[in-house]
């Protein structure tokens, strides 16, 4: 299998799980039955959401039918462990996403008002993101396995491109000065949006996690040896 369990007792824990899942990673994106894991690059989410402030002022995004690319070529770059407490957060480094899907849009991003709904594109480079998440063991047919708790993204990305089709009801002008304030003022956007790429990510890792720990028992992901 190319799933290389690593030995708790490993005093190199966290180099060890950083190169056998860097190892893994080729394997994971084109999805395997045997873990029921789909595939991951790119990996199809029915919807995505994010609301902000109230009716008068706030924002309101959803994402729907959005498949995100890019995660092949991600890299594990670090990984910190907690066994005892149940704890660990993987940081990777990925140099481009890729989020497409239809949107639906209204309220206001920074100062400036928007509506419209059509075809998305978020390109995020040079992400970085970290992976918090913890876990309780459960016993199944006298076996521990671990059963996710929760989970966290932390991430932070470099230069960040966005293009919404059909805005303010397909006015071409107005839809074309929206996209060049969009990726002008990148930044500040990402910052509201956040919370959308945090969702599309976090369920890639939740999935995967979940299900192979549904499969396979604690002693042998961490072997007690």
């Amino acid at each position: 299998s190319y799933i290389t369990p690593c030995s708790r007792n490993d005093p190199d824990l966290e180099n060890c799980v950083v190169r056998n899942g860097q190892k893994a990673i080729p394997y994971f994106v084109n999805g395997d039955p045997k873990y029921r894991v789909p595939r991951l690059d790119p990996f199809f989410v029915p919807e995505l959401s994010v609301s902000q402030g109230n009716r008068q002022l706030g924002l309101r995004l959803t994402l729907r039918d959005t498949e995100t690319f890019g995660l092949r070529n991600a890299t594990f770059t670090r990984a910190k462990l907690d066994l005892k407490a149940g704890e660990a957060r993987w940081d990777f480094k990925i140099p481009r996403i890729e989020i497409l899907g239809q949107y639906s849009v209204s309220g206001q991003i920074l100062i400036l008002p928007v509506f419209g709904n059509g075809l998305a594109n978020i390109t995020l480079t040079m992400l970085e993101l970290g992976y918090k998440h913890s876990w309780g063991l459960v016993q199944r047919k006298g076996k521990e396995y671990m059963e996710f708790t929760e989970g966290e993204i932390i991430f932070k990305t470099g230069r960040t491109y966005f293009d919404l089709q059909n805005l303010f009801n397909g006015d071409k002008l107005l839809g074309e000065n929206m996209n060049m304030f969009l990726n002008q003022h990148w930044e500040e956007v990402i910052k509201e949006l956040g919370p959308v790429v945090a969702e599309a990510v976090s369920k890639i890792f939740s999935l995967m996690l979940s299900n192979i720990a549904q499969l396979v028992p604690y002693s042998e992901i961490y072997p007690d040896t």
